[in-house]
């Protein structure tokens, strides 16, 4: 199979980091990284968009027209007929985070969430940390992880970044320093406490995970998320059979 030729929408961290990493690759060849307001110098079989929330919308349109599969690294931004708009024109692969760690976090974090629904002293927590000029808050990671801890405590019906009430899961969120982006999910109770946590050490492992997604969606149609990539290789994971 001939290299996929791949085009980068956005110059800042992580399409930096996603053009290293396909720079590096054997499969993968990189016709145009551009920034916003540019326009693509030709056509490609796929493009990642690192840009920002409020470029997504042009993005798809551009793809849509063009017959480009698109992988999105973008949060804060939403398109409610988005499933309807691609149907089975192109592929459409987003996900807030790439890392193939939070992608098992996530799981852990339902477990988790259905360890606190057996005892109600146990609160359940996320929490948010990301460099100062992280522009959403909370991340799309810690929303991820509260939907994850959510679907395993029914008693937990909603996240808050407020004082929470019976019913709602407490989200903290700090912007400060450098950091990369550190989360943990943790419970709470009176005579003991479970965290479990994750933190990136470098963008590479948010672009290895992109291109990972790339490989992945290339030759289907319709809208995907990073969670279908990983569950192909997770899920045997969590099938523990007999052990003789």
């Amino acid at each position: 199979m001939s290299a996929m030729r791949v085009g980068i929408f956005g110059r800042g961290r992580l399409g930096s980091a996603i053009a290293q990493e396909v720079s590096a690759s054997d499969d993968l060849e990189l016709a145009w990284h551009i920034d916003q307001g540019e326009e693509p110098s030709g056509p490609v079989d796929l493009a990642f968009d690192a840009s920002a929330a409020d470029a997504v919308a042009g993005h798809l349109d551009w793809a849509l027209a063009t017959g480009t599969d698109l992988v999105v690294g973008v949060t804060g931004w939403a398109i409610p007929d988005l499933e309807a708009r691609i149907g089975r024109r192109i592929a459409v692969l987003t996900s807030p985070n790439f890392s193939l760690a939070v992608a098992l976090m996530a799981r852990l974090s339902t477990v988790l969430g259905r360890f606190a629904a057996l005892d109600p002293d146990l609160d359940p927590f996320v929490t948010d940390h990301h460099h100062r000029l992280k522009a959403d808050a909370p991340s799309g990671t810690a929303k991820r992880l509260a939907a994850a801890v959510l679907a395993g405590c029914p008693r937990k019906t909603a996240w808050t970044l407020g004082t929470p009430a019976a019913h709602e899961l407490s989200v903290s969120v700090l912007r400060a320093g450098a950091e990369f982006g550190a989360h943990t999910v943790g419970l709470d109770g009176p005579a003991e406490v479970l965290e479990v946590s994750h933190r990136a050490r470098s963008r590479a492992v948010f672009a290895r995970g992109a291109l990972l997604a790339a490989r992945w969606v290339r030759g289907r149609k319709g809208l995907f998320s990073f969670d279908q990539v990983a569950q192909e290789t997770l899920d045997p994971l969590f099938q523990f059979g007999d052990p003789s």
